[in-house]
């Protein structure tokens, strides 16, 4: 039975535009709270959406960009100080 493709962003690894060398979250899912991450190696969490500036995907270059407010990089030392993470998204269907 053939899958048509879709958009899976689940277990996008996003890192710091400015520094990339390492994952800082992992995507999972929206819902209408805000979006639900995973720490590497540890446990999921929520980014309301008021803390969210702006939750991008550019469809021809398959990035994932995710610009946070000033007020929760300032509250959330995972951030690391990162105004914007972003990842590649890969489609598990093969076409």
């Amino acid at each position: 039975m053939n899958k048509r493709p879709r958009i899976d962003l689940d277990g996008v690894p996003l890192v710091d535009e400015e520094n990339p060398s390492t994952t800082l979250v992992i995507f999972r899912f929206r819902t209408t709270q805000g979006l639900t991450m995973l720490m590497p190696e540890s446990a999921e969490f929520s980014i309301p959406w008021a803390s969210v500036r702006s939750a991008d995907l550019d469809l021809l270059s398959g990035t994932f960009r995710i610009s946070l407010t000033p007020e929760y990089i300032a509250q959330h030392n995972w951030v690391r100080g990162a105004e914007t993470l972003s990842g590649q998204w890969i489609d598990r269907v093969t076409m």
